[in-house]
C-alpha cells in the first residue's frame, strides 16, 4: 500500500493533483492539520473517496510549539513504519515551521519526499535526489477544484446542437471582428433584448429611429439567417429565451467558450472548461451565488474569464475588484483571471487591471481572440505528461 502524507494549508490543490495521476501509485492519503482545518480535510476527502483512495486526518496542535509538533509527527512516522507502509511525503504545502519539522522527521526515515512545482506543475524530488522529475497529469475537474476552496458549483447542461453551436461561433467571430464598427448597433440590440426580459416576452417593437440604424439592421439580419429571430413590420421576435439571451450579451460568452474549446485541440494542458458556471459559497449562515461566465482548468490551475458587452464607465472598479476577489477565493495562489470587453476600456481601468494582475482583451483585439487566448492559456505552464516513475 502506497501512502502519501501532506500538510493542509490555504491552497492545498497540490496535495490532491498527484493522487489523481494514473502513473503515480496512491492508495491512501494522510492529511496533517489542526482542529480548525477539519472542514478543509472533509472537502479534500470527498474528492478522493469516490476514486478509491483512502483519506485520513492526523491532528497536530494549533500552537507554535515545535517540540510538541515533532512529538506528534514522530508518533505518526513510527506508526507508519510499524505497519510497513510505503510512504511518500508531499512537501508542497504547509506553514513553514510545520513543513520544516515534517521534512526533518520524514527524512530521518529515508522516505521519498517530493514537491509539486507551482508553475510547471512538475513532481520534483527532494529525496532521493536521483529520481527524475516529471509532469503531473491534469486530471482534476472544475467541480472538484472548486470543492477544495469551499464552493459548490452547478455546471449547465448543454442543450445546443453542435451544428447550431458552430453557427453561433461563426456569428460571434463575425461580430467580434467588427467590434469597433458594430459597437453602437450591438448596444441597441442589447437594449432591445433587455426590454424583452423586463417585459417577459420575446418580441419588441423598434422605434422609427432604430429601424434606420444600418448596423442594427445587419445584426438583425444575422440573427434571422441563423434562425434565432424574425423581423417583420418593425417587430423583432426572438425564437426562444436562449436566442434572446444570446442577443443580450451571451454571444460574447459563447464566443469565448467556443474559442477555448477550439484551443483545447492544440493545447493539451486545458483539462476542463464550462460556460456559465453557478458557484455557491457559504458565508456565515447564508449562501452567496456568483456566476463565472467562462471557467477553465489549465495545467491544474483555475482560469476565470469575465465577458462584458456593456461599457464600464459606472462600474469599472467594481467589475475588476470582483473578478480579482473571485480568482483569489475560488482558485488559490496559482489561479488566473481575464476580462474580455467588447466596449473600449478607459486608461484608468487598464492600469487598475494591471495592478490587480488581471489580463485584458479589448475590442481592438477581439478580431484575434483565438491568438490572444491561446497565448494567455499557454502561460499557465505545463506540458503533456510523461511517466518515468519507478
Amino acid at each position: 500500500m502506497n501512502t502519501h502524507v501532506g500538510i493542509i494549508d490555504q491552497d492545498p490543490v497540490r496535495l490532491i493533483t498527484p493522487l489523481l495521476d494514473h502513473g503515480i501509485p496512491a492508495d491512501r492519503m494522510i492529511f496533517i492539520g489542526t482542529p480548525s482545518q477539519k472542514a478543509q480535510y472533509e472537502r479534500l476527502a470527498s474528492i478522493l473517496t469516490p476514486r478509491n483512495i483512502d483519506a485520513e486526518f492526523f491532528e497536530i496542535p494549533d500552537s507554535i510549539n515545535i517540540t510538541c509538533l515533532r512529538e506528534r509527527l514522530n508518533a505518526l512516522a513510527d506508526d507508519l513504519k510499524k505497519n510497513h507502509q510505503e510512504v511518500w511525503f508531499n512537501a508542497s504545502c504547509g506553514l513553514r515551521h510545520r513543513l520544516l519539522s515534517a521534512y526533518e522527521v520524514f527524512r530521518t526515515f529515508h522516505w521519498p519526499i517530493y514537491v509539486i512545482e507551482p508553475y510547471s506543475d512538475e513532481m520534483c524530488w527532494l529525496y532521493p535526489s536521483d529520481r527524475e522529475q516529471q509532469q503531473v497529469e491534469d486530471r482534476i475537474q472544475l467541480s472538484d477544484y472548486l470543492t477544495i476552496f469551499g464552493a459548490r458549483c452547478e455546471l449547465p447542461e448543454t442543450t445546443v446542437t453542435d451544428e447550431l453551436n458552430d453557427q453561433l461561433w461563426d456569428l460571434g467571430q463575425r461580430w467580434a471582428g467588427s467590434a469597433l464598427e458594430l459597437g453602437p448597433g450591438l448596444a441597441t440590440l442589447n437594449y432591445l433584448a433587455t426590454t424583452c426580459r423586463k417585459e417577459q416576452k420575446l418580441d419588441v417593437a423598434l422605434s422609427e429611429k432604430q429601424q434606420g440604424y444600418k448596423e442594427l439592421g445587419m445584426l438583425i439580419n444575422d440573427l434571422h439567417e441563423t434562425g434565432l429571430a424574425t423581423y417583420e413590420n418593425g417587430i423583432l421576435t426572438f425564437k426562444h429565451e436562449e436566442a434572446r439571451r444570446f442577443a443580450n450579451g451571451e454571444w460574447l460568452e459563447n464566443l469565448v467558450h467556443s474559442t477555448v474549446r477550439a484551443i483545447q485541440n492544440e493545447l493539451p494542458t486545458i483539462q476542463d472548461h464550462s460556460l456559465g458556471v453557478q458557484v455557491y459559497r457559504k458565508i456565515g449562515d447564508r449562501e452567496v451565488r456568483n456566476e463565472l461566465d467562462v471557467a477553465t482548468l489549465v495545467n491544474n490551475k483555475l482560469h476565470i474569464i469575465e465577458c462584458k458587452t456593456k461599457g464600464m464607465r459606472d462600474d469599472g472598479d467594481d467589475t475588476l475588484y470582483k473578478l480579482e476577489s473571485l480568482r483569489d477565493l475560488l482558485g488559490g495562489l496559482q489561479a488566473r483571471a481575464m476580462l474580455v470587453s467588447f466596449r473600449p476600456l478607459r486608461h484608468h481601468d487598464l492600469v487598475r487591471a494591471q495592478d490587480l494582475g488581471l489580463a485584458i482583451i479589448g475590442p481592438d483585439q477581439l478580431g484575434e481572440l483565438q491568438t490572444h487566448l491561446h497565448n494567455w492559456l499557454k502561460g499557465a505552464g505545463g506540458q503533456p505528461h510523461d511517466h518515468n516513475i519507478a
